[in-house]
């Protein structure tokens, strides 16, 4: 009973105690395909332990065969000799086998695949194909694989790191001895390698075509040709074309990969658009081809010195990275900085309110949808002409003509075309405003008639302008003010009236002086009835002479230019009419005598319209004695004898009313 149950108790124990597989974490190929693997070994704290066991297959899904059995639990690599890593993967996982005589054994560890490093030539590279050494990668793997390159001879680098599973390799040179070998590290410190790859290799392909970044025009009309280095690390210089009738012609070279740039130092693309070129040449001789075929953007300016406008038309530019967003346009006066004056996706732009009479110059410049790359054009430029203009245009005179009418008379240069003139008025000398247009005749003698003018109110201030053959404002004149002319009474004194003017302004003599006019029954008399001098605006009249006269007192002022106008006038301006309004009044005698001293009888008129008067005188009976409609015949009683008579006068006075008066008078001996 005693040996079986201490049987039973070692069956337990060994049970109890089981060893787990090793972590098996590198499989290394060897140069000669020989491959070692490298783990981490399991516990085993029974001490039961009797061996590790290892088996490897060609393929995946087996069948696996034992390899060898290694009896030391210390043990942590193992190099499978003849493994023939080099050709092909081999797969391999480890067991542990523990208990007595090693009955017993662990499950199989993960089951790894050697790196196999398969290089595909081809065009245009050569293509390293490798694996994982397990799938999925194994937790501890590094997440990239490092890809190391032996070149020259004997001298190994890395040449890549990728967590890919391929990666091209571009020749540098045209025939080599080149060797590869992929790794993968793992946190425990040890790599797995795959077999080393390679061969002489040689340059099959052209390099890469250089991908053009841009083609611009310098401000000095050179050109400019960007693009971007080609992945060929071989490349040994580019060359540079120009297309000239159609045939690409080789013109320029530019050494050294790392070029980006070439300036065609000719001025071509101020002339034109011009097409310049660029290839790659490699370490072999192998000349590449062309991405686009890039050609400069040639602006052309069509101005019209009528409108002040500028149409500019270019050729689209082709090629543009991510695409064109937009063409800006650039303007420059003078030399001055240039300022963008609009934006357009169209190859056309009309640029309105050009600066005339200045140097003009444009450039446009492309920008793609990025908005990371430009390209501009040429500079065109010229001198924005206008059409010759009239050297001057003089207001001669502006004068007033009746309540409703002022009246411009200028002068104008007819040595340059013009299509006429426009007319602006102002009631304060400031804002004008255009009120008409004179067109030109033919004759240097223009004149305006201003007939919507408040000539009672206001003095009005005027202004010519000439308009060029395009019709066109130009040449600007002086300007000349009107005169208002206002009277007042003086109710202590009804004869005296007082005037006041505001000067006359415009003309190139100067004013000299005003005469002051005054007219009577719409007759104005042939002297002035005063003058003042320059500057002076007042003036004082006593009409008291003029009581018997009329009915209707008028007065307007005339300006007088002085000597010394350089366009040899010598003109008068006249101002409004302003009125005054005196009552009628009659004083009629109440008797006469024939043959006495008073022999007729006569009203006294003043300030009676004389053309709407009329005296009758009745007898007693009514019968009709006398009649005249002349304020200068009286009644001499002839064959009436004496009695009291009546009379009637009708009149009308200096306001346009009507009146009558009546009485009697008494006829003596």
């Amino acid at each position: 009973m005693r040996a079986i149950a201490l049987i039973f108790c070692f069956t337990c124990s060994t049970f109890l105690a089981q060893v787990s597989a090793p972590d098996l974490r590198c499989l290394s190929v060897l140069p000669n395909g020989d491959i070692t693997l490298s783990w981490i070994p399991p516990s085993d704290p029974g001490g039961v332990f009797f061996a590790y066991e290892i088996f490897t297959s060609i393929s995946s899904s087996g069948p696996f065969s034992s390899l060898i059995t290694i009896p030391a639990i210390s043990t942590t690599s193992f190099t499978h000799v003849g493994a023939g890593g080099n050709v092909q993967s081999k797969y391999y996982f480890i067991k542990s086998r523990y208990g007595g005589g090693g009955v017993s054994s662990s499950p199989g560890s993960d089951t790894l695949r050697s790196i196999f490093l398969n290089i595909i030539t081809g065009v245009p590279d050569l293509k390293l194909l490798y694996n994982n050494i397990h799938q999925p990668k194994l937790n501890s793997s590094s997440t990239t694989f490092t890809i190391n390159k032996e070149f020259p001879s004997a001298t190994w680098n890395i040449f890549a790191i990728t967590s890919a599973l391929s990666y091209a390799d571009t020749l540098s040179v045209c025939s080599a001895s080149i060797n590869y070998q992929v790794a993968l590290g793992d946190n425990s410190g040890c790599v797995s390698t795959s077999n080393v790859q390679g061969g002489i290799y040689n340059d099959k392909k052209n390099p890469n075509t250089p991908s053009v970044d841009s083609i611009s025009v310098l401000p000095n009309g050179q050109t400019v040709l960007a693009w971007t280095i080609p992945r060929d690390p071989d490349i040994v210089k580019y060359f540079i074309y120009e297309n000239i009738g159609g045939i690409n012609t080789a013109m320029d070279s530019v050494n050294g990969r790392p070029s980006t740039l070439y300036t065609f130092t000719a001025t071509l693309a101020n002339s034109g658009p011009l097409a310049i070129y660029v290839s790659a040449l490699d370490s072999c001789r192998k000349l590449g081809g062309f991405d686009i075929q890039p050609t400069t953007m040639y602006l052309k300016a069509n101005y019209d010195k009528c409108g002040y406008k500028t149409l500019l038309t270019w050729n689209p530019y082709q090629g543009m990275r991510s695409g064109v967003l937009e063409y800006r346009i650039y303007y420059s006066v003078n030399g001055g900085a240039f300022i963008r004056v609009g934006t357009t996706t169209q190859t056309a732009f009309t640029h309105n309110n050009v600066i005339p009479g200045q140097n003009i110059c444009y450039f446009v410049r492309v920008i793609n949808n990025a908005q990371n790359i430009t390209s501009s054009s040429n500079r065109t430029c010229f001198f924005s002409s206008q059409v010759q203009a009239s050297g001057f245009v003089y207001i001669s005179n502006a004068t007033v003509v009746d309540n409703s009418t002022n009246r411009i008379d200028m002068f104008i240069d007819v040595s340059k075309v013009s299509v006429g003139v426009d007319v602006w008025r102002s009631v304060n000398g400031v804002s004008f405003s255009n009120i008409g247009f004179t067109a030109f005749s033919g004759s240097p003698y223009l004149s305006f008639t201003d007939d919507k003018a408040e000539t009672k109110n206001t003095s009005y201030y005027y202004r010519a302008v000439v308009r060029d053959s395009c019709g066109n404002a130009r040449t600007s004149s002086n300007i000349s003010k009107t005169i208002l002319l206002k009277v007042k009474e003086d109710p202590d004194h009804i004869f005296t009236k007082y005037l006041s003017w505001t000067d006359y302004k415009g003309y190139a003599g100067g004013v000299s002086g005003y005469n002051v006019f005054r007219v009577v029954n719409g007759i104005a008399g042939a002297s002035p009835v005063g003058f003042t001098g320059t500057g002076d605006t007042l003036f004082v009249d006593e009409l008291e002479e003029e009581a018997p006269n009329g009915s209707k007192i008028n007065y307007f002022v005339q300006a007088v230019e002085g000597i010394g106008d350089s366009y040899g006038f010598l003109e008068a301006s006249n101002s409004n009419n302003a009125e005054i309004y005196m009552e009628g009044r009659l004083y009629v005698p109440n008797a006469f005598s024939p043959k006495g001293k008073n022999k007729v009888w006569i009203p006294v008129t003043h300030f009676v319209d004389k053309t709407e008067y009329s005296v009758t005188v009745f007898n007693r009976w009514g019968n009709k004695v006398f009649e005249t409609s002349d304020d200068t015949k009286g009644w001499d009683g002839a064959n009436s004898p004496p009695d009291v008579y009546a009379y009637l006068i009708r009149y009308k006075n200096s306001r346009g009313e009507y009146s009558e008066m009546k009485g009697t008078i008494y006829l003596m001996e």
